[in-house]
């Protein structure tokens, strides 16, 4: 159940969270956090570490087209897309970054781009699901229900990190501090937008109000193709 903007997990959910985080994270002889940052996806030739639970392949038959919009001109990509500057500043504080400042680095025109997507050819993995995130679930499904242990497996990935223990104890205090670890973790990973979304802080964290931009339009090409759907609100 939930309203417009947020998702209100049940206790059940939460505690099914929990329940499956565990039988992963449990499963050490096959998923690891894996130390440092870097080491799964660096150097070149790993992939599948145990680090990944779920990422999709790549070959020098059918490349990932994400390597070219993150990397810039002088390595042979289009800078299409580029961290912000406050990620860069959080990424590179090496009290919140850690040695994930491996993420990002600057070209030759002094510009920072992003760098988890570097091979040559770009046969990077896309990276759907690690055992960080695992960690992370567990912590926020344990910080809603109040129950121990959400802390230390925060402090799992913060460890792993380079950083020192968490200093939030409260509920609200490990609910932020998980959503601000995860801002950095993944990155560019595509979480960012759906964990503020599901949360209901996406528009006071990103500043905006119109709650109809919570959701994306469907396609007109999909209109087009089934009269029956209707355009999402506010498009």
């Amino acid at each position: 159940m939930g309203i417009k903007g947020k998702i209100l997990p049940l206790p059940e959910k939460l505690g099914e969270a929990e329940e499956y985080a565990t039988k992963v994270i449990s499963d050490n002889a096959t998923y690891q956090l894996l130390k440092p940052y870097s080491a799964f996806f660096q150097p070149s030739d790993k992939r599948g570490t145990n680090e990944s639970v779920f990422e999709f392949f790549y070959s020098n038959n059918e490349l990932n087209e994400h390597r070219g919009q993150w990397q810039p001109q002088q390595n042979g990509g289009t800078r299409q897309w580029a961290p912000s500057t406050a990620f860069v500043a959080l990424v590179n504080d090496p009290l919140i970054g850690g040695n994930r400042n491996v993420l990002v680095a600057l070209d030759n025109q002094n510009r920072w781009y992003g760098n988890l997507y570097y091979r040559s050819p770009a046969t990077d993995p896309t990276y759907v699901l690690r055992i960080a995130e695992l960690y992370l679930i567990r912590a926020e499904a344990r910080a809603e229900l109040g129950a121990a242990g959400a802390a230390d497996d925060l402090n799992a990935v913060r460890d792993r990190a380079g950083l020192t223990v968490t200093t939030a104890v409260t509920r609200e205090e490990l609910l932020l501090a998980i959503e601000n670890e995860r801002r950095i973790e993944f990155a560019f990973e595509a979480h960012r937008w759906f964990d503020l979304v599901r949360t209901g802080r996406a528009t006071t964290v990103l500043n905006f109000t119109d709650v109809d931009k919570l959701v994306m339009p469907i396609p007109v090409s999909q209109l087009l193709i089934d009269r029956a759907l209707v355009q999402n609100e506010g498009y």
